[in-house]
């Protein structure tokens, strides 16, 4: 199983955690999408912010999903039902729960602030945990958590039954490697898109959010088959050329597109159909695109990728409170805007770092002691 590992797929999936500190430093100054704190620029000044958050938000979580879908068939290899049920309530659902009663109030109360909540932390709880839940996003980023793990839910039976019978889930790899049905499922994702994408766009409530709902689950699926042969694994890279040639030409339009709606607003908000209508042709052109990149310059283990792989997790989920908490503060001061953003991923990536080393690492490390205690006592 360790010849096998596809070390790639591991850095796809630290990189996408690692760029949503700027990702959502800078979504503070764009005001496009889901942001604590609010305050978008009107002119070219925007554009810098762009150019990091337009490319990203229109693939990067269809990326998790399909990485998730390739680590799920690695991890039920050697894994029971029950017992793979258990490990993703332990590092899914709980992180999930114990993340949206504690962590997001703490994010939150930033956004609180900013918008002239004079109360103390104490007093915005009660705020928080109301029918202004949602102004406060909710399980803002801990969504992925949420959908992630119903779809494993979804999806256990007929893992569980292409794992236990591999001939049918090598006649489905060979059905997609046959001629051009390689490009079955990524139709799929595009017409999906584009029937769904412009009638859902919503909050993740997973309940009628259809778009994400289809898309994301169906491109878990296909990482999960992508896993499992490596024949479609060298039929997928083919794909590149093309992949580039639209991802090159889509990068451009959605720069351009979120920059109109930033400067013009209203004015231009049929361009959000245009990009509803693309946005699949993109996220499967930037998937394939970046499975070629990694396998050519990423495939292999390194001391680097050991670390960033047990600290990625905390990266994702603590994120948010340093970003929320150091733009807050930064915006006070009398400084140029592109200064205050790289100032707050500085921190930002210093405080998750010094969470880790401090009390993630040391806990973790604890449990461990206590577990291999208690082994030896029984």
């Amino acid at each position: 199983m360790e010849k096998e590992r596809l070390y790639y797929v591991d850095w796809l999936r630290i990189l996408v955690t690692l760029s949503l500190i700027p990702y959502h430093a800078a979504l503070t100054y764009t005001g496009i999408g889901d942001i604590y704190i609010n305050s978008p620029l009107k002119d070219i000044k925007v554009l810098p912010f762009l150019i990091i958050t337009a490319p990203l938000d229109s693939f990067f979580m269809a990326l998790l999903f399909f990485v998730s879908g390739i680590a799920t068939y690695y991890s039920f290899q050697n894994r029971g039902k029950n017992e793979y049920i258990r490990e993703r309530v332990r590092k899914l659902l709980i992180p999930f729960i114990l993340g949206t009663l504690i962590l997001c109030p703490v994010q939150a109360y930033f956004k609180a602030m900013y918008d002239g909540f004079s109360g103390n932390f104490i007093k915005f709880i009660p705020e928080f945990f109301s029918a202004k839940i949602v102004n406060y996003l909710g399980y803002a980023h801990l969504w992925f958590l949420l959908y992630l793990f119903v779809f494993l839910l979804i999806c256990l039976p007929l893992f569980k039954k292409w794992i236990e019978n591999k001939e049918k889930l090598k006649k489905l790899s060979a059905f997609l490697c046959k001629g051009n049905n390689i490009y079955l499922p990524i139709l799929f994702i595009i017409v999906s898109e584009m029937l769904l994408r412009p009638f859902f766009h919503g909050p993740q409530t997973l309940i009628m959010d259809w778009a994400n709902d289809v898309v994301y689950l169906s491109v878990f699926i296909y990482g999960f088959v992508f896993a499992s042969d490596v024949k479609i694994q060298e039929r997928v890279s083919r794909l590149v050329n093309t992949s580039k040639v639209v991802l090159a030409i889509l990068i451009i339009l959605y720069i351009a597109i979120q920059y109109l709606w930033v400067v013009k607003g209203t004015e231009v908000a049929y361009l959000w159909i245009v990009w509803a209508i693309t946005k699949g042709f993109y996220e499967c052109s930037a998937i394939i695109f970046l499975l070629w990149l990694g396998k050519k310059y990423l495939n292999k283990k390194s001391s680097a990728l050991v670390y960033l792989s047990k600290t990625s997790f905390t990266y994702y989920v603590f994120h948010f409170i340093p970003v929320n908490m150091f733009t807050y503060y930064c915006m006070r001061l009398d400084i140029s805007i592109y200064i205050r953003y790289l100032l707050v991923l500085l921190l930002s990536y210093l405080f998750v770092f010094v969470v880790y080393e401090v009390f993630v690492k040391r806990i973790f490390s604890l449990v461990r002691q206590k577990i291999s205690t208690l082994d030896r006592v029984i």
